[in-house]
Protein backbone atom coordinates (compact mmCIF):
# COMPACT_ATOMS: atom_id res chain seq x y z
CA UNK A 1 0.00 0.00 0.00
CA UNK A 2 1.44 3.35 -1.00
CA UNK A 3 0.71 6.82 0.23
CA UNK A 4 -1.13 9.04 -2.19
CA UNK A 5 0.09 12.36 -3.50
CA UNK A 6 2.81 13.73 -5.74
CA UNK A 7 5.57 11.44 -4.38
CA UNK A 8 3.94 8.12 -3.39
CA UNK A 9 6.02 5.94 -1.07
CA UNK A 10 5.52 2.75 0.89
CA UNK A 11 3.55 3.28 4.06
CA UNK A 12 5.63 1.58 6.78
CA UNK A 13 5.44 1.90 10.55
CA UNK A 14 8.41 0.86 12.69
CA UNK A 15 7.23 0.19 16.24
CA UNK A 16 10.38 1.47 17.97
CA UNK A 17 12.86 2.80 15.41
CA UNK A 18 16.40 1.67 16.04
CA UNK A 19 19.16 4.25 16.44
CA UNK A 20 21.72 4.50 13.69
CA UNK A 21 24.63 2.14 14.27
CA UNK A 22 22.72 -0.22 16.57
CA UNK A 23 22.06 -3.88 15.78
CA UNK A 24 18.90 -5.79 16.56
CA UNK A 25 17.39 -9.24 16.60
CA UNK A 26 13.93 -7.92 17.51
CA UNK A 27 12.55 -5.49 14.96
CA UNK A 28 8.94 -5.13 13.91
CA UNK A 29 7.42 -3.24 11.01
CA UNK A 30 3.77 -2.78 10.07
CA UNK A 31 2.59 -2.37 6.50
CA UNK A 32 -0.57 -2.97 4.52
CA UNK A 33 -1.13 -4.95 1.36
CA UNK A 34 -3.69 -4.04 -1.27
CA UNK A 35 -4.69 -7.68 -1.69
CA UNK A 36 -4.55 -10.77 0.56
CA UNK A 37 -1.43 -12.93 0.50
CA UNK A 38 -0.37 -15.97 2.58
CA UNK A 39 2.02 -14.99 5.39
CA UNK A 40 4.66 -17.47 4.19
CA UNK A 41 4.63 -15.81 0.77
CA UNK A 42 5.10 -12.37 2.35
CA UNK A 43 8.17 -13.61 4.23
CA UNK A 44 9.56 -15.29 1.09
CA UNK A 45 9.13 -12.13 -1.01
CA UNK A 46 10.61 -9.83 1.62
CA UNK A 47 13.64 -12.10 2.11
CA UNK A 48 14.22 -12.16 -1.64
CA UNK A 49 14.90 -8.40 -1.66
CA UNK A 50 16.44 -7.70 1.76
CA UNK A 51 20.14 -6.79 1.94
CA UNK A 52 22.69 -9.33 3.19
CA UNK A 53 22.45 -9.72 6.96
CA UNK A 54 18.73 -8.97 7.17
CA UNK A 55 16.10 -11.69 7.40
CA UNK A 56 12.34 -11.61 7.84
CA UNK A 57 11.33 -14.31 10.30
CA UNK A 58 7.56 -14.16 10.36
CA UNK A 59 4.53 -12.27 9.11
CA UNK A 60 1.10 -11.99 10.65
CA UNK A 61 -1.55 -9.65 11.93
CA UNK A 62 -0.30 -7.20 14.56
CA UNK A 63 -0.67 -8.60 18.09
CA UNK A 64 0.00 -5.34 19.92
CA UNK A 65 -0.17 -1.66 19.20
CA UNK A 66 3.23 0.07 19.18
CA UNK A 67 1.86 2.42 21.87
CA UNK A 68 1.98 -0.52 24.31
CA UNK A 69 5.79 -0.81 24.22
CA UNK A 70 7.31 -0.11 27.64
CA UNK A 71 10.76 -1.80 27.79
CA UNK A 72 13.61 -2.98 25.61
CA UNK A 73 16.49 -5.34 26.38
CA UNK A 74 19.97 -4.61 25.06
CA UNK A 75 23.35 -6.30 25.01
CA UNK A 76 25.98 -3.58 25.19
CA UNK A 77 29.75 -3.69 24.98
CA UNK A 78 32.48 -1.06 24.81
CA UNK A 79 36.16 -0.45 25.27
CA UNK A 80 37.95 2.20 27.30
CA UNK A 81 41.33 2.57 25.64
CA UNK A 82 44.23 3.49 27.91
CA UNK A 83 42.08 3.20 31.04
CA UNK A 84 42.69 0.81 33.91
CA UNK A 85 40.12 -2.00 33.91
CA UNK A 86 39.51 -2.07 37.67
CA UNK A 87 39.31 1.72 37.85
CA UNK A 88 36.83 1.84 34.93
CA UNK A 89 34.65 -0.82 36.56
CA UNK A 90 34.71 1.07 39.87
CA UNK A 91 33.77 4.36 38.18
CA UNK A 92 30.91 2.62 36.32
CA UNK A 93 29.46 1.25 39.57
CA UNK A 94 29.85 4.54 41.42
CA UNK A 95 28.05 6.29 38.55
CA UNK A 96 25.03 3.99 38.51
CA UNK A 97 24.88 3.27 42.25
CA UNK A 98 24.05 6.92 42.94
CA UNK A 99 20.57 7.78 44.18
CA UNK A 100 20.04 10.03 41.13
CA UNK A 101 21.63 9.58 37.69
CA UNK A 102 21.03 12.87 35.87
CA UNK A 103 21.40 13.32 32.12
CA UNK A 104 20.28 15.86 29.53
CA UNK A 105 17.60 14.40 27.23
CA UNK A 106 16.75 16.09 23.95
CA UNK A 107 13.04 16.23 23.20
CA UNK A 108 10.92 17.86 20.52
CA UNK A 109 10.37 20.79 22.88
CA UNK A 110 14.06 21.22 23.72
CA UNK A 111 16.50 19.82 26.24
CA UNK A 112 15.72 18.89 29.83
CA UNK A 113 17.53 17.16 32.64
CA UNK A 114 16.03 13.84 33.71
CA UNK A 115 16.94 11.16 36.24
CA UNK A 116 17.39 7.88 34.36
CA UNK A 117 18.01 5.78 37.48
CA UNK A 118 14.37 4.59 37.92
CA UNK A 119 14.11 3.77 34.22
CA UNK A 120 17.15 1.53 33.78
CA UNK A 121 18.15 -1.89 35.00
CA UNK A 122 21.76 -2.76 34.27
CA UNK A 123 23.33 -6.17 34.79
CA UNK A 124 26.80 -6.57 36.26
CA UNK A 125 29.44 -4.98 34.05
CA UNK A 126 32.08 -7.56 33.15
CA UNK A 127 35.39 -7.29 31.35
CA UNK A 128 35.83 -10.13 28.83
CA UNK A 129 38.23 -10.49 25.95
CA UNK A 130 39.19 -6.82 25.90
CA UNK A 131 35.63 -5.44 26.13
CA UNK A 132 33.30 -4.33 28.88
CA UNK A 133 29.97 -6.18 28.54
CA UNK A 134 26.56 -5.81 30.15
CA UNK A 135 22.87 -6.32 29.58
CA UNK A 136 20.39 -3.51 30.07
CA UNK A 137 16.62 -3.23 30.32
CA UNK A 138 15.58 0.32 29.54
CA UNK A 139 12.24 2.10 29.56
CA UNK A 140 11.22 2.37 25.92
CA UNK A 141 8.22 3.52 23.98
CA UNK A 142 6.12 6.50 23.06
CA UNK A 143 5.72 7.91 26.57
CA UNK A 144 9.31 7.46 27.78
CA UNK A 145 12.28 6.28 25.79
CA UNK A 146 15.67 5.83 27.45
CA UNK A 147 18.14 5.21 24.66
CA UNK A 148 21.45 3.47 25.51
CA UNK A 149 23.14 6.69 24.38
CA UNK A 150 21.69 8.35 27.51
CA UNK A 151 23.31 5.69 29.69
CA UNK A 152 26.68 6.48 28.14
CA UNK A 153 26.08 10.23 28.38
CA UNK A 154 25.46 9.83 32.13
CA UNK A 155 28.65 7.79 32.44
CA UNK A 156 30.70 10.30 30.45
CA UNK A 157 29.40 13.21 32.56
CA UNK A 158 30.31 11.34 35.76
CA UNK A 159 33.61 9.74 34.67
CA UNK A 160 34.98 12.59 32.62
CA UNK A 161 35.72 10.31 29.67
CA UNK A 162 33.65 8.54 27.05
CA UNK A 163 33.86 4.82 26.32
CA UNK A 164 35.24 3.80 22.93
CA UNK A 165 33.83 1.46 20.28
CA UNK A 166 30.35 1.13 21.78
CA UNK A 167 28.31 -1.74 20.34
CA UNK A 168 24.59 -2.03 21.06
CA UNK A 169 22.28 -4.87 20.10
CA UNK A 170 18.57 -4.77 20.91
CA UNK A 171 17.43 -8.23 21.95
CA UNK A 172 13.73 -7.83 22.74
CA UNK A 173 10.93 -5.31 23.14
CA UNK A 174 8.14 -5.75 25.75
CA UNK A 175 4.82 -4.35 26.83
CA UNK A 176 3.94 -3.51 30.45
CA UNK A 177 3.09 -7.17 31.20
CA UNK A 178 6.57 -8.17 29.90
CA UNK A 179 5.06 -9.88 26.87
CA UNK A 180 7.39 -9.72 23.88
CA UNK A 181 6.32 -7.34 21.15
CA UNK A 182 6.11 -9.04 17.76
Amino acid sequence: WYTEGFHPHLYLTFALPLSLGYESVAESVDFRLISPMPYEEIVRRINAVLPVGFKAIAAGKPKMDAKQIRFADYEISFTAEEKDVEETLAIWYRCFDREVVPVIKKTKSGEKEIDIKPHIKLSKLEYKEGRYCLKARLASGVELNINPDLVFAAFKNFAGFAPDDIKVKRMAVYNEKMEKFR
